[in-house]
């Protein structure tokens, strides 16, 4: 089979599965992970052959795509602010949305004149940290998780990016040590059950504890982080928590409540409220 005729062949499969609404592109993303190609080599060259290794590998990978496992999971990547992040079942698939928590928090840092310190907490892939350690090199950047599994992709991250933070195992703040963070950032679990169980299929082979808040509200976890918060921020640190658009006016009142000031809402690209972020003002804990 050569390439043209094995990307005419996956993108009927995928198309026939309705398993995506870009069976194309599906199809074009699986067989260039496979031929080690890129996507414009892949057109330059589709009269190539394939060899027999890599058409059971192409057929294979189509078959799982048309069973819901996402492109991500099956190609090991996912591209991030534009850079490529490696992913794995053990970490939450970045997405564009989270884009918008990576642009507040480089926008606050840009307020400050010495080198921030900034906590990624609830880290997984390390996407957020490690983007804002690029972009803002001065800056010292602390990832935490409570999964071991997500900190060995963050780590796999960290290196492909030749970039050494501190990454901390730890159940929210639970072995967080530094006290003096010029900024927090987290995208926490924080979808609610009921809402978890209209996700797409896709969404349901991520991993659930990424993604979920186990109480009605979806906002315990995001509760907690707002309350201990305080006591790891410097005088005027900030706070930057990504959220569900139907929680961001109560998220708004529990940081008031805890005596964040400035307050700001920041929609996604999509236009919808995602991230909520907040100045320090409170007496430590």
């Amino acid at each position: 089979m050569i390439l043209k005729e094995a990307l005419r062949w996956a993108t009927g499969e995928i198309h026939a599965s309705q398993v995506s609404d870009t069976p194309l592109l599906d199809a074009s993303l699986l067989l260039c992970h496979i031929v080690n190609l890129t996507r414009v080599e892949l057109y330059t060259k589709e009269n190539n052959s394939l060899t027999a290794s890599q058409e059971q590998n192409y057929r294979v990978a189509v078959a799982r795509r048309t069973a819901h496992h996402p492109i991500a999971y099956l190609t090991g990547k996912k591209e991030f602010y534009g850079r490529e992040f490696t992913v794995s079942p053990a970490v939450l698939i970045p997405r564009r949305d989270t884009e918008t928590a990576v642009e507040t928090t480089l926008g606050l840092l840009s307020k400050e004149s010495s080198c921030p310190r900034v906590l990624d907490l609830c880290c997984g892939s390390g996407c957020i940290g490690i983007t804002i350690a690029l972009e803002h090199p001065s800056s010292r950047v602390t990832l935490s998780d409570i999964s071991e599994e997500a900190l060995s992709v963050t780590r796999e991250n960290a290196a492909l990016y030749n970039i050494d933070p501190e990454i901390i195992h730890s159940d929210l703040f639970s072995n967080i040590q530094e006290r003096d963070f010029t900024c927090i950032v987290t995208n926490p679990p924080y979808v609610t059950p009921a809402w978890y169980a209209e996700c797409s299929p896709e969404v349901h082979e991520e991993p659930r504890s990424a993604i979920v808040d186990e109480s009605v509200s979806g906002l315990s976890i995001i509760e907690n982080i707002i309350l201990e918060s305080p006591s790891y921020l410097h005088k005027d640190g900030y706070l930057v928590i990504e959220c569900d658009y139907r929680q961001v006016e109560a998220v708004q009142t529990l940081m008031s409540a805890a005596e964040f000031a400035d307050i700001t809402v920041t929609p996604d690209m999509g236009g919808r409220d995602r991230v909520v972020s907040g100045r320090m003002t409170c007496t430590r804990i």
